[in-house]
């Protein structure tokens, strides 16, 4: 019983913390003042409302761990290469066919490819907006923690965000790690690329239409060409492939990995690919990676992120 009262009065402290009164807030609108012109008194009254989130904050203390969005491959494989998860994409294409070919002619990138990062991003929105992200980044951006100064500077681009934007910064919505809207974009990442596709005046985070061109304009800004596919498969001969490093930036000449026993299933009209090696049970989903294969992975260093991406947008043109 007495346990059961400590608990409960621990979850009331925490509730009614008032991050605006801590040094680290009174610090932050100090710097915010003078590096931005913003009022003190607007910053620690905008803080009065943020609440601390200390299951947040947890979650960027001690080591890294795996989470919900550190997926495997072969979760990626079976929970979103599937038949039934790719006519989702298809039905959400129809759905938004008319920003989706907007954004295609104006940037030059697929539907599909689009598609595909909403899908793996918040299955079209149905997931990514659990925290308010003023909570997320007042929380990890005034406390300490393993990333710190990244979400430090994500809470001054908050600000700097809603305030461009004509934002309500109290009504924005996102990840435990503030990153908003359908393709889950923080702070910083909205600023450079978000548009205002469907021409309402606002570029926002929370619209699918602006989602869609935002997630389009990173493309084409990073280099994207549409008739390159992302991704190769490979096949392998022997185990040698095994000593090679597999990741976002292993790059080597097909020559290097013909050596190892790796080659490409169709020809490449490239000197270079990226290795991609995972695990999937007991064997290895082998692939090559081209130039649009690292642009997607300036959006999430992740190979498994990526591939599958790729490999979601390919079973898209071919329904």
């Amino acid at each position: 019983m007495i346990k059961i009262l400590i608990f409960m009065l621990l979850t009331v402290y925490i509730n009614a913390f008032d991050i605006s009164k801590t040094p680290q807030a009174k610090q932050f609108a100090d710097f915010m003042h003078k590096r931005y012109g913003f009022s003190q008194q607007y910053i620690l009254n905008t803080l009065s409302y943020a609440k601390f989130r200390k299951d947040i904050l947890n979650r960027y203390r001690g080591r890294p761990k795996v989470t919900k969005t550190d997926y495997s491959w072969s979760r990626y494989k079976h929970k979103i290469l599937i038949p039934q998860s790719v006519e989702l994409g298809k039905k959400f294409m129809h759905r938004y066919h008319k920003w989706l070919n907007i954004a295609s002619k104006r940037y030059k990138v697929s539907p599909e490819i689009i598609t595909a990062f909403i899908r793996v991003e918040t299955k079209f929105g149905l997931y990514g907006n659990e925290y308010r992200v003023l909570d997320a980044l007042a929380t990890l951006g005034l406390f300490h923690n393993r990333k710190f100064r990244f979400f430090h500077s994500e809470l001054q681009k908050l600000f700097i965000l809603s305030k461009k934007r004509h934002l309500n910064i109290l009504k924005l919505r996102g990840s435990f790690a503030g990153a908003m809207g359908c393709v889950q974009q923080v702070p910083s990442i909205q600023l450079r690329y978000g548009i205002d596709l469907d021409g309402d005046g606002k570029a926002n985070p929370n619209s699918m239409a602006d989602c869609i061109g935002s997630i389009a304009y990173f493309l084409h800004k990073n280099g994207w060409r549409d008739n390159i596919s992302p991704v190769i498969k490979a096949k392998v001969k022997g185990d040698k492939f095994k000593r090679l490093k597999s990741g976002y930036r292993s790059l080597y000449s097909l020559h290097t990995l013909k050596k190892y026993g790796i080659t490409p299933t169709q020809n490449l009209a490239i000197k270079k690919a990226y290795f991609i090696r995972m695990r999937d049970a007991k064997r290895y989903d082998i692939y090559l990676g081209t130039k649009n294969y690292r642009i997607i992975t300036l959006y999430n260093a992740s190979k498994r992120y990526a591939v599958t991406i790729a490999l979601y947008a390919k079973a898209l043109k071919k329904l």
